[in-house]
């Protein structure tokens, strides 16, 4: 199949340059427009300028700039900001010692290679450039102190918070009714990383050993961390195994998965409580 762009890609693509032109500038070195227009075939097939598409849509779909950058990862650090999180991280996240992936520290590369600090360059940029075909080690993040089993691998974008910063109330409802088609997507593996207290914990245990067993059609956790006092962080991990997902009614998200396990995080050593066969599972937050 032919990659030529169309007579309306060219079109577009002169328009929204000149678009990014006016209105954001330059494009940053950090980002990689044959990754992005790779990566995100909807972009390539739209004709928009990579970058003005990064900015005015990609970041809210956590969709990753270059292949060294997970946006959903550094949004958790940066929190909401101005910039777009690569301009922000060359700007001021660099500076501040945040970090643009799992796998790279900002702190410890600049550490490790002084020169680098020294010269004034960003740290991930002299990385990509330079320091990886000269063999100089990136050593991974340590941002995240949740570094724990059911993490490792998982991108920041398939690790999912409940409660959210949409508020304190939530609902987990393992389903035999989910069908195939409203979970489009596809994930390894999706974390769901909840705080719960023991009741909660203790009752999500029991849905998850005996919903596969039992009869009922549908079992409901409901969680409303503002009602009682709750751990001031995440207890329990969620990871759904070979999940497929996709948006249900009223913010409702679909999940339809392989394998279910729960981990107990409380310990000092944190351990698998619970094991689940295949289904479906529905997340509902309510929003004040």
């Amino acid at each position: 199949m032919s990659t030529k762009p169309t007579p309306r890609q060219r079109i577009v693509a002169s328009v929204t340059k000149a678009i990014r032109r006016l209105t954001i500038g330059r494009v940053p070195r950090l980002f990689d427009a044959d990754f992005y227009r790779a990566t995100y075939p909807d972009v390539a097939r739209s004709g928009v300028d990579p970058y003005l598409h990064y900015v005015r849509r990609g970041v809210g779909l956590t969709y990753d700039p270059n292949a060294d950058f997970d946006t959903a990862f550094y949004r958790r650090q940066s929190g909401p900001a101005r910039l777009d999180p690569i301009r922000h991280y060359l700007r001021a996240g660099a500076a501040a010692g945040l970090d643009p992936s799992p796998a790279f520290s900002t702190l410890m590369y600049l550490a490790r290679y002084p020169d680098v600090g020294r010269a004034g360059i960003n740290p991930l940029l002299h990385y990509r450039q330079d320091g990886r075909p000269e063999g100089r080690i990136a050593a991974p993040s340590a941002s995240d102190p949740d570094q724990w089993v059911a993490l490792a691998g998982v991108r920041a974008a398939h690790r999912w918070d409940y409660p959210s910063q949409r508020g304190p109330r939530f609902a987990l409802t393992l389903r035999r009714d989910v069908p195939v088609t409203a979970c489009p997507d596809h994930a390894p593996r999706i974390c769901l990383v909840l705080t719960l207290d023991g009741a909660e914990t203790a009752a999500l245990v029991e849905s998850i050993e005996g919903f596969s067993q039992g009869a009922q059609d549908a079992v409901t956790l409901d969680v409303d961390t503002a009602a009682r006092p709750h751990p001031p962080r995440p207890t329990a991990i969620l990871a759904l195994e070979h999940c497929f997902h996709g948006p249900g009614a009223d913010g409702t998200v679909l999940l339809r998965y392989a394998e279910a396990r729960l981990w107990d995080l409380v310990p000092e050593r944190p351990h698998l409580r619970a094991i689940g066969r295949g289904g479906g599972l529905s997340v509902r937050e309510t929003v004040p």
